[in-house]
């Protein structure tokens, strides 16, 4: 079942997913629910990576890095340039990830665990994704308060805007 188009160009070309029999469930952003884990989410979740970025079907960046700055890192690295495109594998997807993930012009999200404001926010996009689990909002490490950058970009639908702010609150701490 092909994804929604993000209608975005760039130098990685949009990524179909291969599903994989038997497998965990997973769902996604067409609604549906029961079918194979894809690919990128069987990798990220066989490794030891929190996460992936793949540029047509390669790995082109990962990391076992904690929160947001895996993100922020990946554009430091490869250059928001070459991130248009890119399918990403992050084991958790907040509102403050899917902005970014915008930012970058990524084609399609795969989550372990993805909010309800970041599936919104994908699906106004058109950007497809995948996830195995969802909750309403991801809260920090506590599980009692909104995680920091969730907060931060609560009232936040701009990717530019919230790129901004995301990176100063990370060079705060």
């Amino acid at each position: 079942m092909p994804f929604s188009k993000s209608g975005q160009a760039g130098s990685c070309s949009r990524v179909l997913s291969t599903l994989l029999q038997g497998r965990n469930t997973r769902h996604n952003s067409e609604g549906d629910q029961g079918i194979a884990l894809s690919r990128y989410l069987e990798q990220l979740v066989n490794s030891e990576n929190n996460l992936m970025v793949f540029c047509e079907d390669e790995l082109v960046f990962q990391s076992q890095g904690r929160g947001i700055a895996p993100l922020i890192e990946a554009i430091d690295i490869l250059g928001r340039e070459n991130l248009i495109g890119v399918v990403t594998a992050d084991r958790v997807v907040g509102k403050a990830a899917a902005l970014l993930n915008l930012y970058m012009g990524a084609a399609e999200v795969h989550a372990g665990v993805i909010s309800s404001g970041a599936k919104e926010l994908l699906s106004e996009h058109g950007v497809g994704f995948e996830f195995l689990e969802d909750t309403d909002v991801v809260k920090a490490k506590d599980g009692v308060v909104f995680c920091l950058f969730e907060k931060l970009v609560w009232d936040v639908d701009d990717p530019e805007k919230a790129h901004t702010l995301i990176r100063a609150k990370l060079k705060e701490l």
